[in-house]
């Protein structure tokens, strides 16, 4: 079974940058061609069918562009049971348009219920003797503050399913601090203890890459941590959110690469689907927008890493 950092490695060296486009639903921020026609009704299922033209547009534009899209489940699950039937609708689509798939679910708990969570997202439930999968997408991110046993069950089917997981360790949200900067035992920041556990997780998940199923995440608003944390897991590939909306530089985000220019995956979601200017806008006119919004991503990450590997 391939391994899922050789896969979004060769993903990335196919499409020549490591941009992800985030795909995070929000309705009431959709151009009018997407919502006019459920404007009437405003319930739920015109709202999942609203996601997934939406999304089409979106990977029509950017399909060609990148190795991978970001879906943040959160978005869909706010629309209730038709908001995880767009989900679905996503999730397909963008496998039929050749992308990686990775899910922002930042799942966990206690070892019993990882398992559960793991089964449903990377592997397959037990149904009286038969294996069905459910999500089935490539990778997805997970909590580690309930311990090393709590991650276990993922790293496990990651290894059994070629899949692979990012594991929250420097978040990218103004608070990240409140907790993960706080000086433990042997005088280093909780961040760099979990990254000191990733890098552990993952050393039996390396792939002919060179790099592990097992990742992390590492905001774009902390460069300064980021290439301390870097150090700490060089094996590990690196999902980088924050660039673009939330604050995040393209230089601030090439600091979570190695030396190479390579190691780590960079996502943009409002400053890609959202940055479209008047909600009139036509379809060909949302399209020809997204695209370029990926296109100057590309360019001024692609950049900043020349730069980070020419010095």
């Amino acid at each position: 079974m391939s391994n899922f950092a050789d896969r979004l490695m060769e993903a990335i060296r196919a499409k020549g940058n490591p941009c992800i486009v985030g795909l995070d639903p929000r309705v009431v921020d959709m151009p009018d061609f997407v919502t006019s026609a459920m404007r009437l009704s405003r319930d739920a299922e015109d709202a999942a069918r609203a996601i997934t033209g939406f999304h089409e547009r979106v990977l029509e534009a950017v399909a060609d562009l990148v190795p991978a899209v970001k879906l943040q489940i959160a978005f869909y699950e706010q629309y209730g049971l038709p908001g995880m039937r767009a989900f679905a609708d996503t999730i397909a689509l963008a496998r039929s348009a050749g992308l990686v798939v990775i899910v922002d679910a930042k799942r966990n708990d206690i070892d019993s219920t990882a398992e559960a969570y793991a089964n449903a997202f990377l592997g397959a439930a037990d149904i009286l003797g038969r294996r069905v999968p459910a999500w089935d997408v490539d990778c997805i991110t997970v909590s580690p503050f309930l311990g090393r046993d709590s991650l276990e069950p993922f790293v496990a089917a990651c290894a059994q399913y070629g899949k692979g997981i990012f594991v929250l360790v420097r978040t990218s949200n103004p608070g990240a601090g409140d907790l993960q900067s706080r000086v433990v035992e042997g005088g280093e920041e909780i961040s760099s203890h979990l990254a000191r556990l990733v890098d552990d997780l993952g050393q039996d998940m390396v792939g002919d890459s060179g790099y592990s199923s097992i990742g992390a995440v590492v905001g774009a608003t902390y460069p300064h941590q980021a290439v301390q944390l870097r150090a700490l897991m060089p094996r590990a590939i690196i999902l980088v959110p924050g660039y673009g909306a939330q604050g995040g530089t393209a230089t601030g985000a090439a600091a979570n690469f190695n030396a190479d220019g390579l190691g780590a995956v960079v996502n943009a979601s409002r400053s890609i689907t959202y940055a479209f200017g008047d909600p009139a806008i036509s379809a060909e006119e949302f399209v020809a927008a997204v695209r370029d919004n990926t296109l100057r991503m590309v360019y001024d990450l692609t950049e900043a890493l020349a730069h980070r590997v020419a010095s």
